[in-house]
């Protein structure tokens, strides 16, 4: 992988632009230290997210997944459900 060097000034409202090859992706700024910042590009998740993510959730997922394909899906019943579950509109 080529390494290039890109020296810039950072003006005085903090904004730099590193290149329009970056524009649309996701980025991580991370300050390394006070004279060092590492840009990385990547697909990051949420922390409120992360847990769907996890092996366990996609076992869950594709259990999931097989039950639909082998379950025809069938119309409800509202008025059903609402008595069903005491509501009343």
């Amino acid at each position: 992988m080529r390494q290039a060097k890109k020296f810039l000034t950072v003006p005085s409202n903090g904004q730099i632009s590193i290149g329009k090859q970056w524009a649309g992706r996701e980025v991580m700024v991370e300050v390394a230290d006070e004279n060092r910042i590492v840009i990385t590009s990547g697909t990051f998740i949420p922390a409120d997210q992360a847990t769907f993510y996890t092996k366990d959730s996609k076992a869950q997922l594709d259990q999931f997944n097989r039950w639909s394909e082998k379950t025809p899906a069938k119309k409800s019943d509202l008025s059903q459900l609402r008595k069903r579950f005491g509501r009343k509109d």
